[in-house]
């Protein structure tokens, strides 16, 4: 099975992503997530996961002894790189709350 998945597409923190991917790996039929693109029966016993994240492509075949780690850690834990901590459009709003007063009114 071949899944697609674009981080862009959701704006989950990175926590939160570890957790949902982890239970996606898990269990991954029958499961709907925002981030994901499109799910392709290639026939492979193995689970290919091709990711869109942080301007990057990242595609990880995962065998049963990666395939175990990521359905506890999440995808990130495969990562050759530090993934963001929001997604792109998550960044763009913290970006404009850290802009606003700290005083407010109730």
């Amino acid at each position: 099975m071949k899944v697609v998945i674009d981080r862009d597409l959701c704006n989950a923190n990175l926590a939160f992503c570890q957790r949902c991917s982890a239970a996606f790996i898990r269990h991954p039929e029958g499961s709907d997530r925002l981030c994901i693109r499109d799910i392709i029966d290639d026939g492979q016993e193995t689970l290919t996961l091709k990711m869109f994240t942080d301007g990057r492509t990242l595609e990880l075949a995962l065998m049963d002894e990666q395939r175990d780690l990521a359905s506890v850690e999440g995808w990130e834990a495969l990562a050759d790189f530090d993934p963001a901590l929001f997604g792109s459009d998550a960044t763009a709003r913290w970006r404009e709350l850290r802009e606003l007063p700290a005083e407010h009114t109730i």
